[in-house]
């Protein structure tokens, strides 16, 4: 069974990576392939470039589920569909806060607070837990088969996977609930007749403020009925991922100092019990750059450059030296691409040991960026056929 088949049959399709990588353009690649086997896709992303967003012929508006046309991936006679949708924080976290507390009073305490005006969509793994609610909607809509996800653009790949267990594991610490328990309904001026107010606020107040805790509390207390909701939807998720229902892939560039973090990301998935099924290496340098003769590749000749140049039609009126001075700048720069074409190999080799045993995907660089549904597509069919050349990796994943 190809990865592409494996995909198909999946949930959910995580797409992992540190940014700039083009995470977002192999997401939504990924998306287009599947529909145009048949599925019904929704790529959901994070502030894709505007290039992307274009070439989707997205809005932009966060939380709109908007189509795309699967003709570009292949799927002219396909029965499968695909939809994108961007996802801001801020606003997902107005909606969820809607959809969760439909007492407009109750809500207000949230939604009107200081904490969640200035800072709440900034706290760790808000992101993420904001990226999860969405996904699991989608899947329980029964509007598609597949979601593939574009994890938000962490400088740690993995801080996706851990937001729901932290945040189970935040909601159920007995020090929380002990704090929750004895702080509820308790205003301001009721905490000041708590006890053991000084001694938390003595330690908070010289690096917080007494105030900034007090309105941070306020909040805390606000968001209470929530927890069981979230704590729910944490778990969810965490099946989902653990019960053979999702599938990773990680994208990374053919550079050295990525090296060392692939190694650390896939065995740090390995102890999450998650089995990535490749890893895509993105904007391969390769020599010659539509791949090498049977003979093997060789240096360019400078002599035959010149001839080549000589016997043009455009510059055979050049002055000779002028022709040689351009041979001659043209060699340094394919010389130059050449060696380039030699070190993203060795670094490959690396990466695909420290991948082993994911199926290793190398995709290469585009002479022309992702500006339009056409040249998405283009880039789609190299994507299918790097892909059909590889089996999914033994176990779950």
């Amino acid at each position: 069974m190809k990865l592409l088949n494996k995909w198909a049959n999946q949930s959910i399709i995580l797409v992992l990576g540190t940014g700039g990588v083009g995470k977002t353009t192999v997401s939504a690649v990924l998306g287009g392939l599947l529909a145009a086997s048949g599925r019904r896709v929704l790529v959901v992303t994070v502030d894709p470039s505007n290039r992307l967003k274009d070439a989707l012929g997205l809005s932009g508006k966060s939380g709109v589920e908007e189509p795309v046309p699967v003709e570009a991936f292949g799927g002219a006679d396909s029965t499968g569909s695909l939809s994108a949708m961007i996802l801001d924080t801020k606003t997902e976290l107005d909606r969820l806060a809607v959809l969760m507390m439909p007492d407009e009073k109750a809500r207000a305490a949230i939604t009107d607070h200081v904490f969640y005006q200035k800072a709440a969509a900034k706290m760790a793994g808000t992101h993420e837990y904001m990226s999860m609610i969405r996904l699991l909607e989608a899947l329980d809509s029964g509007l598609y088969d597949v979601i593939v996800l574009d994890t938000p653009p962490k400088e740690h790949a993995l801080a996706f996977l851990d937001a729901p267990a932290k945040l189970d594991a935040l909601l159920n610490a007995d020090i929380f609930k002990a704090f929750v328990s004895a702080s509820s309904g308790l205003s301001r001026l009721g905490m000041g007749a708590m006890r053991w107010r000084n001694v938390i606020l003595k330690g908070i107040g010289r690096f917080a403020g007494e105030e900034n805790f007090l309105a941070v509390l306020d909040f805390v207390l606000a968001f209470t009925p929530l927890f069981d909701d979230i704590r729910k939807q944490a778990a969810k998720f965490e099946q989902y991922l653990k019960g053979g229902q999702a599938s990773t892939v990680f994208v990374t560039r053919p550079e050295l100092q990525s090296v060392s973090p692939t190694k650390d990301a896939f065995k740090s998935l390995e102890q999450r019990g998650i089995k990535p099924d490749a890893l895509i290496v993105n904007r391969v340098r390769t020599w010659p750059p539509h791949g090498c003769p049977s003979e093997g590749c060789h240096p360019i000749d400078g002599e035959q450059l010149k001839d080549t140049l000589a016997n043009s039609g455009i510059l055979e009126l050049a002055d000779v030296s002028n022709r040689d001075r351009l041979a001659n700048a043209i060699q340094k720069i394919a010389e130059a691409y050449r060696a380039v074409s030699v070190e993203d190999a060795r670094v490959i080799e690396e990466l695909t040991e420290a991948a082993f045993p994911a199926a290793t995907v190398t995709l290469p660089l585009l002479q022309d960026d992702v500006k339009d549904l056409q040249s998405l597509g283009g880039f789609a069919k190299v994507v299918r056929d790097r892909l059909g050349q590889f089996e999914p990796p033994l176990g779950p994943s």
